[in-house]
């Protein structure tokens, strides 16, 4: 169910659903407050789910904040101010530097999970082009086509579909992945694929940056799931952020790409990721 939330004078949209030990989730690129990746089985396992869209997505406006240490004190004072005191942080792809500037020096952090989540700036061919203020009208329209053309073929070829949209994030051959996904994954895809869209938030994905020192500041419980198969955020920012915080846990997921959700690996990693905060959750309260 989505919220609209009107807070130090900014407005922005958000999901708050379940009840239990509360994870602050900060979504990816091309999501906002619907995110669907491990929200509802987060919220069976016990959790109350908390998803604002980030600057550029949803209903909220890019200028709400201009970096994600700017972004996380934002969440930082929203969350103290509904007397939230303890929380999990989940940082998914390019909610990865948010994530890490809210766990950062933050006591009511309790643990943080990095889910193949972008730990250090990106660098992407003609980024400087992707950035430029004049582009950014048609690069919108660019995305809108890409998505319509996604969604069209998912709704006629629901299975080669999900097959080319995990290949566009993969460092696999198209038959390699083909062999990794099962009926349950496509379902996933399917949703994740008519829900998603185009969000003016790529801007702020492409243009954020966070100081290794912020890292280093950590101090909470981290578990950092990755997998080598990812070409939309490399592995290496998954060794990164394990030689910046030394007491972060690691899963490598089996996943075929970017998304630790789909594949083998994914029902394992979940669970590994829900143990992990029940636990350090668990510990706070004793």
């Amino acid at each position: 169910m989505q919220h609209i939330a009107d807070w130090n004078d900014q407005q922005f949209d958000y999901r708050d659903s379940g009840t239990g030990p509360v994870v602050l989730l900060i979504h990816g690129t091309q999501s906002d407050y619907r995110e669907v990746y491990h929200v509802e089985r987060l919220i069976e396992a016990g959790y109350r789910v908390i998803v604002p869209s980030r600057p550029g997505y949803g209903k909220t406006p890019l200028q709400l904040a201009a970096s994600p240490v700017e972004l996380a004190a934002f969440y930082q004072g929203w969350m103290a101010s509904r007397h939230i005191t303890q929380y999990t942080v989940y940082g998914i792809s390019a909610g990865g530097p948010t994530a890490l500037a809210l766990a950062s020096n933050n006591p009511a952090v309790r643990s943080l999970v990095l889910a193949c989540a972008m730990t250090h700036q990106i660098s992407l061919p003609y980024q400087a082009w992707l950035i430029q203020p004049l582009l950014q009208r048609p690069l919108q329209l660019i995305q809108q086509l890409l998505w319509h053309y996604v969604k069209d073929k998912l709704v006629k070829f629901p299975q080669e579909a999900s097959v080319r949209m995990v290949e566009m994030t993969s460092l696999l051959q198209r038959e390699d992945i083909r062999l990794q996904l099962n009926g349950a994954d496509e379902k996933l895809l399917y949703q994740v694929g008519l829900q998603n869209g185009p969000g003016r938030g790529v801007l702020f994905d492409l243009t954020q940056q966070i100081e290794r020192q912020t890292l280093r500041d950590i101090t909470c419980p981290v578990l950092i799931v990755h997998s080598k198969a990812d070409r939309a955020v490399p592995f290496e920012h998954a060794l990164y952020a394990r030689r910046a915080i030394p007491h972060a846990q690691f899963i490598e997921s089996k996943s075929p790409g970017h998304l630790i959700w789909i594949g083998p690996s994914a029902r394992h990693d979940e669970r590994m990721i829900e143990r992990f905060i029940g636990l350090n959750h668990l510990k706070a309260d004793t």
